[in-house]
């Protein structure tokens, strides 16, 4: 392989080549001193003269293999510090492989193109790491040696004619030739046929002797063929599945004729045989044919009798003449879906229901239970013996007028029971009741049976008062504030469209805007400036609640800025806070900024944390039990 020579300078501009793709920032950045001063052609500005770029070190690439995978892009720089004096260095990803930036003295340990000498069997062309030895011509892979020794050539030609194959020694791994027959490179269906056919006695199984090909023989079952068994062909297997499934059986309209002699037949079954399909005809009855009851008019000859109850619903014809010469009596429940018209005396002894209108001119008496489902008219008396249910309206003719009474009897009904009961009612409840209420204004009443609601913001708290005189009651809601009115204690009450001040902690449960009237579109939205807390220090400082930015001047001297411990208790916690620390003057790096946290609590992982360039910022949010930098 060709060796790649870089030398030390070229090395320190591919490391900071690399820097800039890492670096997540959409503008330019400026480290170290001189913050104000960065070079226009710049993407990243490393300036000092105590300090310098360190890599990323790792002990070999199989980690970042894994984690990064197919990810890894070519540009990247890292340095192998492997422990191996030949091994360790800057490495480069380029073509898919880490490449070492080599000096003039690492090149005579590589392979040449023109052949190598004083070589052992130690020496060898491949890779040491997790990573394929790819060998390729025209920049196109034809063999490939996977990280666990196997081979895979990726571009083998295709032949329908050739016939001759490789076969692995599995004891030595040695590749020889071998001829296969045609049959071979063919799928199993391709070499097997089936036939079938009536003159088949058995089925049997017979080959090509030119092809190799099998065919299955199999018998059909026909009239002609002799074989003791076999398939019956698909137009006998349709016409049985056909009849299987229902498909060919129908049952067709009633049919009001018949052939003469099968009056008395209810229905025939006929054949097509152009659809192989069947038919059912059922006979419609009528004066001379027995067959089905049908939705039409209809005319039954011969005597029935019906030894059961009888409801017709519509219109009950009697052609014949029909003569009464006694009482009418119904000992069976009657229904009735039409019309019910009664002019006389009628005498129910059992139940009577009524699907519709019904109307009783004469007396009516009912023995038993009486029940209306439709609208009912009574134009005469009464007389109902037993349990009465009424379903539907009931109207009355006239009600007797009585004079006045102190009290009465209602009837209500029991919601339990759904029964009647009586009830005794006091009309002083009605005169004396509140009729209505009035909110005030031109309305407002001071006397009468009318009530005034009000609302007022008198007070320190939620009160209400009743005026039995003025007929009034008054909500009194105060406004809320920091302060009561004796600027003692906070004062809750009414959001007012004025400025407020609030006292004690609130929590929103939804979404909050400020600035804005419509819905938030996040947790908390500010459509405006937003201003938060910031502190300069020159010494040792404590971070409390109230800050927000911290300002470490440290020209004086390094000092030590302490956090908050971090803190998960629900109400009084802190997890979720963010501060920002950041490290301003000319102290340079030899007065750093110690960042620790109260109670011992990590910092990224550690127990301190430095800032030594001025000019240079961490901000820190807590999980509740340690601080995280999200952003520096």
């Amino acid at each position: 392989m060709k060796a790649v020579i870089r030398n030390v300078s070229r090395t320190l501009i591919m490391a900071g080549a690399i820097s800039l793709v890492a670096a997540a920032a959409n503008a330019q950045m400026k480290i170290g001193t001189n913050p104000s001063v960065i070079k226009k052609s710049a993407i990243l500005d490393l300036e000092t003269t105590k300090q310098g770029l360190l890599l990323p070190r790792l002990p070999d690439f199989t980690a970042i293999n894994a984690a990064i995978g197919t990810d890894i892009v070519d540009g990247m720089i890292v340095y192998l510090a492997s422990g191996v004096t030949a091994t360790e260095g800057v490495y480069m990803r380029k073509a898919g492989a880490w490449v070492k930036i080599s000096s003039a003295a690492d090149a005579v340990t590589s392979w040449s193109l023109l052949g190598n000498t004083g070589t052992t069997a130690a020496n060898y062309v491949g890779t040491t790491d997790a990573m394929p030895l790819s060998l390729r011509s025209n920049a196109t892979e034809g063999i490939s040696i996977q990280t666990d020794g196997t081979v895979q050539l990726k571009q083998v030609a295709a032949s329908a004619t050739l016939f001759d194959v490789m076969v692995i020694d599995p004891t030595t791994g040695t590749v020889s030739k071998r001829t296969l027959p045609i049959t071979a490179f063919n799928s199993l269906l391709s070499n097997v046929a089936v036939k079938a056919d009536s003159a088949f006695a058995t089925m049997n199984v017979t080959e090509d002797a030119t092809t190799k090909a099998i065919t299955i023989n199999t018998p059909i079952m026909a009239a002609s063929s002799t074989a003791p068994y076999g398939f019956i062909t698909k137009a006998d297997w349709d016409k049985l599945q056909s009849l299987a499934a229902g498909n060919n059986f129908t049952i067709a309209d009633f049919i009001t004729t018949i052939t003469a002699g099968q009056e008395n037949r209810g229905g025939q079954i006929t054949y097509n045989a152009a659809t192989a399909s069947y038919k059912l005809e059922l006979v419609a009855a009528s004066a001379t044919l027995a067959g089905i009851v049908t939705t039409t008019a209809q005319t039954f000859g011969g005597d029935k009798t019906f030894t059961g109850a009888v409801a017709v619903g519509g219109t009950l014809g009697v052609t014949g003449a029909t003569t009464l010469n006694s009482t009418l009596d119904v000992t069976g429940n009657t229904t009735v879906g039409g019309t019910l018209g009664v002019t006389g005396a009628a005498t129910l002894a059992n139940n009577l229901s009524v699907a519709g209108t019904s109307t009783l001119t004469g007396a009516t008496t009912v023995g038993s239970t009486l029940g209306v489902t439709g609208a009912t008219t009574l134009n005469s008396t009464l007389n109902v013996v037993g349990a009465s249910t009424l379903g539907g309206a009931v109207t009355l003719g006239s009600v007797a007028a009585t004079p006045t009474a102190a009290s009465y009897d209602l009837l209500v009904k029991n919601t339990a029971t759904n029964t009647v009961e009586k009830k005794a009612f006091n009309l002083d409840a009605l005169s004396t009741a509140v009729q209505f209420i009035t909110t005030g204004g031109a309305t407002a009443s001071t006397s009468g049976t009318s009530v005034e609601f009000q609302g007022g913001t008198t007070g320190t708290d939620f009160n209400i008062v009743a005026d039995g005189t003025a007929k009034t009651v008054t909500f009194n809601i105060p406004d809320a504030s920091a302060l009561d009115a004796t600027h003692t204690a906070a004062q809750r009450g009414l959001v007012t469209t004025t400025a407020q001040t609030f006292g004690g902690s609130k929590a929103f449960a939804s979404k909050v805007a400020v600035g804005a009237t419509d819905t938030s579109s996040s947790t908390f939205q500010v459509t405006g400036s937003v201003a938060m807390s910031i502190k300069p220090v020159t010494a040792a400082y404590t971070i409390t609640d109230a800050d927000n930015t911290i300002l470490a001047n440290a020209t004086g001297g390094g000092f030590t800025v302490t956090l908050p411990a971090p803190s998960s208790t629900a109400g009084t916690g802190n997890v979720g806070r963010i501060y920002t620390i950041k490290k301003i003057g000319t102290g340079d790096i030899d007065n750093p900024i110690t960042i620790v946290s109260a109670g011992g609590a990590n910092i990224e992982g550690g127990t301190t944390y430095m800032i030594y360039n001025d000019w240079t910022f961490i901000t820190v949010q807590t999980d509740g039990t340690a601080w995280y930098i999200v952003k520096k």
